[in-house]
């Protein structure tokens, strides 16, 4: 019987970790390559975001977190934006993380609000970076509000996306 509980253990950790890996791989398709807009500080706008709320949304915490880090990282790696690539992996999973996939719905009133905390956080965040990096908080400040798009892009594809698989029931099928 033991078996049978660690064999069932170790599906659920391999199917977390595929989902994982399959969901960083999308978020750096579409941060990456499509809806991609750059903008003057070697940076791009784009609606990857949705991808990240999606996984922290379907996927255990650790998961998540992991999964927004590698799909943003890369997609800064893959496109020339090298200077992103670390404010990025420290950025993405602090932005997930009031979310929860405990429900079997992926869109919930938490999760809802956690996309639009993490919007303005990652947001807030990144305008840090911006100004650490080029050494004017001014001039990110001013360029905080071009990319203000993205996270209220990111927030409406996220709430489609979610409806569209809470309406085929994808979490209940996930969560089996």
């Amino acid at each position: 019987m033991e078996n049978i509980k660690e064999n069932k253990n170790v599906s659920v950790k391999t199917k977390n970790l595929v989902t994982a890996a399959l969901m960083a791989a999308i978020t750096c398709l579409v941060t990456g390559y499509i809806l991609h807009i750059p903008v003057g500080n070697g940076g791009y706008v784009h609606v990857g975001d949705a991808i990240i709320y999606l996984s922290a949304s379907i996927l255990p915490l650790p998961y998540a977190l992991v999964c927004g880090a590698i799909g943003a990282g890369l997609a800064d790696f893959t496109t020339g934006a090298f200077i992103w690539v670390i404010p990025t992996i420290i950025i993405k999973p602090i932005s997930i993380l009031f979310f929860s996939s405990k429900s079997d719905r992926i869109i919930t009133v938490r999760n809802v609000i956690a996309a639009f905390l993490g919007g303005v956080i990652g947001s807030a965040l990144y305008m840090l970076a911006e100004g650490i990096l080029f050494g004017n908080m001014k001039a990110a400040f001013v360029l905080t509000g071009i990319g203000l798009v993205q996270p209220v892009g990111s927030f409406i594809v996220y709430i489609i996306l979610g409806v569209v698989l809470d309406k085929v029931g994808f979490k209940k099928f996930y969560m089996e």
